[in-house]
């Protein structure tokens, strides 16, 4: 059964079961249920590690890249005779090389 098959019919849980099982009984044999109990905190640290990034990535896109590559294509239309939909795509791309260069920079120091 697919995964898309297994959500509709509601037997998600099942399938982890079966793919996790024989891990926590690995760390369950080798470790006791202390082990146990890191593993899930280990796993838990991680996934909230994970969503932090993203949601860091996320708001650096937003007010980085977007917010002012619109603003700037916006009030450049008043000053060229270009579009706003043609101006966009440059500052999108202006702003974004901005952002590289400003997480490289930060990286080294």
């Amino acid at each position: 059964m697919s995964l898309l098959a297994n959500i509709q019919t509601g037997d998600v849980t099942r399938d982890n079961r079966e793919l996790l099982d024989p891990v926590r009984q690995f760390i369950l044999d080798n470790f006791g249920q202390n082990g146990l109990y890191a593993a899930y905190i280990l796993a838990a640290a991680i996934v909230i590690l994970l969503l932090y990034k993203l949601v860091k990535f996320s708001f650096e896109l937003i007010f980085f890249i977007v917010l002012p590559s619109v603003i700037s294509a916006f009030v450049l239309t008043f000053f060229l005779p270009y579009n706003f939909l043609y101006l966009l795509p440059a500052t999108a791309a202006l702003f974004t090389m901005g952002l590289v260069l400003k997480t490289i920079g930060l990286s080294k120091g």
